[in-house]
């Protein structure tokens, strides 16, 4: 694992633009003021795979336009018949991916991004538990962690995973960020925060490869079949899923200055730095 981190303001460098966000691969684009539907969130994509509204998610027009979480049992994630279609994923295996959601730190838990396969019952009727990704913001030190493990058989014990928590960024109490996560379909997998690199976990572990089984969710995260939701009043801004891309340190931020700086309007307050 390595960690870097350096500040940054939100000025343009030469020859990037923020005008739009990256579109090359973008398969998910979740804008907080446009396709709210009662049940689901419309993806913006054409003809994208949307995000389900779990246990009656509010959407709020204010702060700005979000969707507010209660800490009880709220989230976003997989969608199914009657409540957006179908699931969106990660194809997992050796596939690169990007994630990116603007949120509202709240002094509370946070899950950020958590994409995993249920768990299950091998063959030999030994307990399979499923792998997973999980991107988390803790309280208990103000701090991203991220979380990536293997398959692993319950009979045998084995548990095969690897984390790290990224200590040189301090998330502040009542403060929007845009956070990303981006994996090279590898080993490597980066952390940003407002378009600033805060670290990088190297990993061989990843998402087996499939459908129907890397639904991706935020506000919440199931580990081993134990279900736990992101705190109260935490807010979900715009979310970016590029499924087969990995985006550079130099689009990630493209995508933070075009949802921060909208129509030459600050959306996500005044000032950051990263």
């Amino acid at each position: 694992m390595s960690i870097h981190a350096h500040k940054t303001g939100l000025n343009k460098t030469l020859g990037q633009q923020s005008d739009a966000i990256v579109t090359t691969d973008l398969t998910g684009n979740f804008i907080p003021t446009a396709g709210i539907e009662t049940l689901y969130w419309d993806n913006q994509v054409s003809s994208g795979l949307n995000l389900r509204r779990f246990n009656g998610v509010t959407h709020s027009t204010t702060d700005p336009d979000h969707f507010l979480l209660d800490g009880t049992d709220d989230y976003l994630g997989k969608a199914s018949s009657g409540y957006g279609g179908t699931a969106l994923e990660l194809g997992g295996g050796t596939r690169p991916f990007t994630l990116g959601q603007w949120f509202k730190y709240n002094n509370v838990n946070h899950y950020i991004f958590f994409c995993g396969t249920a768990a299950g019952v091998s063959i030999d009727f030994v307990m399979q538990y499923h792998s997973y990704i999980l991107l988390e913001v803790l309280t208990s030190n103000d701090q991203c962690k991220l979380t990536v493990r293997d398959p692993y058989d319950g009979f045998a014990g084995e548990s095969n995973s690897d984390s790290a928590t990224f200590s040189s960024f301090t998330f502040a109490d009542d403060t929007w960020y845009y956070v990303a996560l981006t994996h090279d379909g590898a080993a490597d997998y980066s952390v940003y925060v407002n378009g600033s690199f805060i670290g990088s976990l190297t990993s061989t572990y990843a998402l087996p490869y499939g459908t129907d089984s890397n639904a991706i969710e935020c506000g919440a995260k199931n580990i081993d079949g134990t279900k736990s939701y992101s705190g109260a009043n935490t807010k979900i801004g715009h979310i970016h899923v590029y499924e087969n891309g990995y985006l550079t340190n130099s689009q990630v931020r493209q995508n933070f200055l075009a949802t921060h700086d909208i129509n030459n309007a600050r959306v996500y307050g005044a000032t950051y730095t990263a």
